[in-house]
């Protein structure tokens, strides 16, 4: 039979062709292009594969593997006897006219007759199956896969059989990892063909392995009796055919609902646990997976990859961006053992105190302990709540709009930048450490630098506004994408916060555990650390299947800034001192030098909690090389230095001050000619906090986010 016939998978996609019939029914045969439209060559119209088969080649269509496993027999379906086809009499070439015997018929004839009466049965069952699965009667996987749809991204779940009556979705974990709220949408289809999503909101996930990007989600008060669980394969193997489903993110998917795209098993893999938010791989060859020749796109993650019997044998969630037509699916033995971790929703789950004490005992130790060039890749997936992750991007918008905000206020002579270090630095412990650390605000600085470079040069290609500038948009999605290099810094510094942390290990008493939203699963837990000389609210979560720590109160407000800081004015007062070592310093590339600087800073206090403040600067710098100081003259050391003073009150555990009278030199030379050799410009506002036995000193100018310096106290 000549090729005569293009296929097209979807409608707006390009054809594939020249192919026979008998190439188009063995692709059907094995479970391949069953939606698929057909044109003969140098026509116009397209037609459903399916029809096109039954017209063509009748007898020679047999169901396939997959329609057996997901549907009943199109004999069966159409109430009537499946028969064998005669083995011995090919069909009628098409468009051939055969002769009728002019008395008796022939045993031939009646073969004929058969046949012929075959070939009307193909042609209705097969048409009556087409549009039974255009009508959703049949089943086509649309009682089973759904589309997860969260506030900033969407992927692919389906539907999974559970410990109890309810429906579960398993999915991909990186589609469900920001904690926002879960939408499940299941695409039905009702008469004539219009298709029309239902909605469940009340949707929270129950499990899941960060390692294995695998998740699961119950919706609660919805039983599974409302649709089609997949049943799950034994195991995969390779060479054998399959179909991934899923809901691609494109305009023409919206349009189409789901999708399948055939492929085959290509090998059975191990894959890497890699963190999601760094890149970095953290362990190699864990994770048993499938490598499958499917050209998945953005939105089937979480999808199921079926075999030819509608058995799961692997869950989407690697894109191979390298190599076309070959992705990754995590293996069907790896959602089986997360599936015998998830409990009932009717079990017991309020945790006791030694849960609670077990848990914080884990974050001091496996978390907060940990350095701060550390702290910006640890995963926060193991200890905090998955709720809080939406408020803390939020956080860190507002902080970096102030921060960047260098503009003084006419009333406060405060710019947002130091407005915001100045609030911050009156929180207990040391507030947004990680954050405020060099390597981090580097990290962001850098990002900065590329994402404003590549803005400037595609800026006229994507449209820019005004005067000359990229679109709004573009400058959003980068401040967005540098804006993730201080996600886990800020997480770290909230868990601090939320547990009062000094930065040593403590002995934890756990004395009350109450449940505060039993819907939620938010509880509030009265807990004992040592070191600290009253109890401490600690907020808490049961999500994902596991207790974890929250970092935001019922109020929406950091955890730990109520906790009660009654520090009194004799621990502030005395002289504190603080100092740096020689070391190399050119002043300008053409100056070589080293410096040392030596503070100190006396702090008295009065019997109502006022404060007065002398702050003393010395900065020595030694000229090493030929260069040399138009304000030092011949001399080869340098001394220069100034004294400021402050007056504040103690209020909630620190001192906040304000510049009570200008700053004076410290030394002979001319400070206007040397300031700029001092590297240091006087303070508007201070902000004083006893942590351990540590001085901490934030101190602004008014326009710059506030710098932390500490002090130890002199004897």
């Amino acid at each position: 039979m000549s090729k005569r016939w293009y296929v097209k998978e979807v409608p707006a996609s390009e054809p594939v062709g020249p192919f026979s019939i008998a190439e188009l029914r063995a692709q059907v045969q094995v479970g391949r292009w069953r939606d698929a439209l057909v044109a003969v060559a140098g026509g116009t119209e397209w037609r459903p594969l399916l029809a096109e088969l039954a017209v063509q080649d009748p007898v020679g269509v047999a169901p396939t593997a997959a329609h057996s496993a997901l549907a009943p027999p199109p004999g069966a379906a159409a109430g009537l006897p499946r028969t064998p086809r005669p083995a011995s009499v090919p069909p009628a070439p098409a468009g051939q006219a055969v002769s009728a015997p002019r008395a008796r018929l022939s045993n031939a004839g009646l073969i004929f007759v058969s046949a012929a009466g075959l070939a009307v049965i193909a042609v209705l069952v097969f048409a009556a199956v087409f549009m039974a699965r255009r009508a959703g009667g049949t089943r086509d996987f649309s009682q089973s896969v759904v589309r997860v749809v969260m506030q900033t991204a969407s992927g692919t779940g389906f539907f999974v059989a559970g410990p109890d009556d309810l429906a579960y979705v398993a999915t991909a974990y990186h589609v469900v990892a920001s904690g926002e709220p879960i939408l499940i949408e299941q695409t039905l289809v009702g008469a004539g063909g219009r298709r029309y999503p239902q909605a469940y909101p009340d949707a929270e996930v129950v499990a899941f392995d960060a390692d294995a990007d695998v998740a699961i989600i119950r919706l609660n008060g919805v039983t599974r009796d409302h649709f089609r669980p997949l049943p799950l394969a034994g195991a995969a193997t390779a060479d054998e055919p399959v179909l991934s489903y899923g809901f691609p993110g494109s305009n023409l998917a919206h349009k189409f609902g789901m999708v399948s795209k055939p492929g085959k098993v290509l090998s059975l893999v191990r894959f890497p646990v890699v963190d999601r938010r760094s890149g970095e791989v953290l362990r190699s060859d864990a994770i048993a997976g499938l490598l499958v020749s499917v050209d998945i796109e953005p939105g089937f993650s979480g999808g199921p990859t079926c075999n030819d019997r509608g058995e799961v044998v692997g869950v989407n969630v690697t894109k191979d961006l390298a190599h076309r037509g070959q992705n990754g699916a995590v293996e069907v033995s790896v959602l089986r053992d997360l599936l015998g971790r998830v409990k009932r929703a009717d079990a017991p789950r309020d945790p006791s105190a030694d849960d609670v004490k077990q848990l914080l005992t884990r974050v001091e130790r496996e978390y907060l302990l940990l350095p701060i060039d550390r702290r910006r890749t640890a995963r926060e997936d193991d200890f905090v709540s998955m709720g809080d992750l939406p408020r803390v991007g939020e956080l860190i918008t507002t902080i970096r709009r102030l921060e960047n905000d260098t503009t003084r206020k006419a009333d406060t002579k405060l710019s947002g930048a130091a407005g915001l270090g100045l609030v911050l630095a009156r929180l207990p412990g040391r507030p947004l450490e990680t954050y405020s650390d060099r390597s981090t605000r580097k990290a962001m600085a850098d990002c900065e630098v590329r994402e404003r470079g590549l803005r400037e040069f595609f800026g006229p290609l994507a449209g820019s506004r005004g005067a000359g500038g990229p679109p709004a948009s573009a400058a959003e999605d980068a401040r967005a994408k540098c804006s993730e290099l201080a996600f886990r810094p800020v997480v770290w510094d909230l868990s601090a916060l939320a547990l009062q942390w000094d930065g040593q290990p403590r002995d934890i008493t756990v004395s009350k555990v109450e449940v505060v939203d039993p819907e939620l699963h938010v509880y509030r837990a009265a807990v004992q650390f040592s070191r600290i000389d009253h109890l401490v609210d600690v907020w808490l979560a049961g999500d994902g299947g596991r207790l974890r720590l929250k970092l935001f109160d019922a109020e929406g407000t950091a955890s730990g800034l109520s906790a009660a800081r009654d520090v009194p004015g004799s621990a502030f007062a005395g002289t504190w001192h603080r100092s740096d070592p020689r070391i190399g310093h050119n002043l300008s590339r053409d100056v070589e030098s080293d410096m040392e600087t030596d503070e100190t800073l006396a702090v008295a206090m009065s019997g109502d909690g006022l404060a007065s403040i002398t702050h003393q600067f010395r900065r020595r710098i030694y000229l090493t090389g030929k260069g040399r100081l138009a304000c030092a003259g011949p001399a080869s050391v340098l001394s220069l230095g100034l004294e400021q003073s402050f007056a504040g009150s103690l209020e909630s555990g620190t001192i906040t001050a304000a510049r009570s009278k200008d700053a004076r030199a410290l030394a002979t030379r001319d400070m206007k000619e040397c300031g700029e050799a001092l590297g240091y410009a006087p303070d508007l506002v201070v902000v004083l906090k006893i942590v351990g036995d540590r001085l901490l000193v934030y101190r602004t100018g008014g326009a710059d986010y506030p710098e932390v310096a500490e002090f130890t106290r002199q004897l």
